[in-house]
């Protein structure tokens, strides 16, 4: 019996891609001072939505990407990390983390009243 499923599988997938983007932005605000360092993104939930539209089959097979992020404005040194930018996507993710664990913690706690109360 798989009491995870496929649901399970999807926030573990959203949880790592959430770890994974704080550690991007750590690399990114590390590098700040870099000269010719070119900010990092990962891309994930986008390619998951665009996935889940074609078919369950393909959403099973993707994964975050680590992708440079050339929309920014570079200084003169050809950085261009902000570290506004950054802040902001560092708070975002940390909801979105929160957002995701919460929702694992309510997958959980539907699996122990199912056991506590013998259904």
């Amino acid at each position: 019996m798989d009491i995870g499923g496929p649901k399970l599988d999807l926030l573990a997938r959203l949880l790592s891609s959430s770890t994974l983007r704080s550690q991007v932005i750590a690399g990114n605000v590390s590098n700040s001072n870099t000269p010719g360092f070119i900010r990092k993104e990962v891309q994930f939930e986008d390619q998951l939505r665009d996935a889940m539209q074609t078919s369950d089959r393909m959403a099973e097979r993707v994964m975050p990407t680590i992708a440079d992020d050339l929309s920014g404005i570079k200084g003169p040194d050809g950085n261009n990390v902000s570290m506004e930018t950054e802040m902001n996507a560092m708070r975002e993710n940390r909801l979105t983390y929160e957002t995701y664990a919460t929702i694992l913690e309510g997958h959980f706690s539907l699996i122990d009243a199912a056991i506590r109360d013998g259904r």
